[in-house]
């Protein structure tokens, strides 16, 4: 008899302390405050769980660090970039300013040589001026003695003419046949020479 009763004690306590268990955590008013109670084993738990939110935090917040570190260093680095970017464009406007100007000048030049061979003119370069000087013959007419070599410029008019006459070259040109100057005997032979590069129309 006294056994039973013995393991009936045991019996009944298992199941409170199983069902206290269970029940926990609970939630009560003590002193006027209102308090959770907990098993140790629940708060050992949620301790863990919370040291591990902070390691995870922590943890986090040390990998942003990082990441905000390399985006600095990117940002900085693409500063960089930009500022050579900027200094390169800024060579290459350079160049292109240069180009625009020198084929301005080019352009210029054609057309001097153009108007000028179609006109007729004697060039001549000016030591004084550094530059190169010319002689306008549109109102003349170039003769060639074939037994002596000499020429001679002809007037087609008086000087009130000029304009007219170099209206006239400009609307009918025309040009010596080629090879003329081999019609000169060799010793009094005229020296043809021939502009390097090819002008084929008028320059606009």
């Amino acid at each position: 008899m006294k056994s039973y009763l013995i393991v009936c004690y045991f019996t009944v306590m298992s199941f409170f302390v199983s069902y206290s268990q269970n029940n926990y955590p609970i939630q009560t008013v003590l002193k006027g405050d209102s308090v959770i109670i907990m098993t140790t084993d629940q708060y050992q738990n949620l301790e863990l769980i919370s040291d591990n939110q902070k390691a995870r935090i922590k943890s986090m917040r040390s990998q942003i660090d990082e990441l905000n570190k390399i985006f600095d260093t990117l940002n900085n680095e693409i500063a960089i970039k930009s500022d050579s970017l900027n200094a390169i464009k800024g060579l290459i406007e350079i160049k292109l300013s240069d180009y625009d100007s020198l084929t301005s000048r080019i352009k210029d030049v054609e057309n001097f040589l153009y108007y000028t061979s179609i006109d007729n003119a004697y060039m001549y370069y000016s030591y004084t001026d550094s530059t190169i000087m010319l002689i306008d013959l549109s109102s003349y007419i170039f003769i060639g003695n074939r037994r002596t070599g000499n020429f001679s410029l002809v007037r087609r008019g008086t000087s009130d003419e000029d304009a007219e006459w170099k209206r006239c070259n400009r609307l009918y040109p025309q040009e010596p046949k080629s090879g003329w100057e081999l019609y000169y005997k060799e010793r009094w032979r005229p020296v043809v020479l021939k502009f390097p590069y090819q002008i084929k129309e008028e320059i606009k």
